[in-house]
């Protein structure tokens, strides 16, 4: 018998390293994206060349200007103790590095906000007064109802930034779902159907995800978590492959999965 129990600890399996180490290459994806883009820059996998990246200090866009809109968002929020944003800023502005230079006055008198996507705030208070600027682009910006933009989606970045505090870093992708029946403001630029958020939490030997897809029609004190999904879900509906760098066991694994509850 004690034979027995040497030879089984001699050659019992070793135990699973964790996700931490086991994703190498996704953690080298998401350095290299200055750490703002988990597992690297989503790929686009819908028709025609698909949105040009944009960088800033504290998130990257990939942005479309047949559309008017940024695609994708991405951004990493980390634990603050003390504030470093400033006096919100009075005026958005054309984002010059793009050919549609969709001007804030496009939006004036048509029924929707414009709506951040990297959120002014969260941004502010954690890289300071310059990347809270820049979050003031409108290449930053979707069209929002008022009901959304003012009441469930700040919510949501309520939570994020709640999320980044508790567990001490987050990442977040976010962007606009369009179907196939195109509704435009009167300039060009494209009317989202759905807005979608997915944060990302890694911790030593684990990676959970939640995303979100919210509809432009609601009142604005509906639960958060009956807006969960897949990101698989997300991935469908916006041609975009989320998350590459990760392991496919992992990758399938976690876009598959639809979580019933909030962290």
């Amino acid at each position: 018998m004690v034979a027995a129990t040497v030879i089984w600890w001699i050659f019992r399996p070793a135990p699973a390293p964790p996700i931490s180490l086991r994703e190498e290459f996704a953690r080298r994806q998401t350095q290299a994206e200055r750490n703002q883009l988990y597992a690297g820059a989503p790929r686009w996998t819908g028709p025609g060349s698909g949105p040009v990246l944009l960088r800033n200090q504290a998130y990257a866009v990939g942005y479309s200007d047949e559309r008017e809109n940024p695609l994708w968002v991405g951004y990493r929020l980390d634990r603050i103790t003390a504030s470093q944003h400033g006096k919100r800023p009075s005026r958005f502005a054309v984002d010059r590095r793009t050919r549609a230079l969709t001007s804030p006055d496009e939006y004036t008198r048509t029924g929707f906000d414009r709506g951040h996507l990297a959120p002014s705030f969260n941004i502010g208070s954690r890289f300071g007064p310059d990347a809270q600027l820049e979050t003031f682009l409108m290449s930053n910006i979707v069209p929002q109802k008022p009901n959304l933009n003012r009441k469930l989606w700040k919510r949501l970045e309520e939570l994020e930034s709640e999320y980044a505090n508790r567990f001490e870093q987050i990442w977040v992708f976010t962007g606009p779902v369009f179907d196939h029946r195109r509704q435009l403001l009167e300039g060009g630029v494209e009317i989202p159907d759905f807005l979608y958020k997915i944060l990302v939490d890694e911790d030593g030997d684990r990676i959970r995800m939640l995303p979100f897809l919210l509809p432009q029609e609601v009142r604005g004190n509906e639960p958060l978590s009956q807006y969960l999904t897949t990101v698989d879900e997300i991935e469908r509906q916006t041609g975009l492959d989320f998350f590459w760098a990760l392991s496919d066991p992992n990758e399938d694994h976690l876009e598959a999965f639809r979580p019933t509850r909030l962290w």
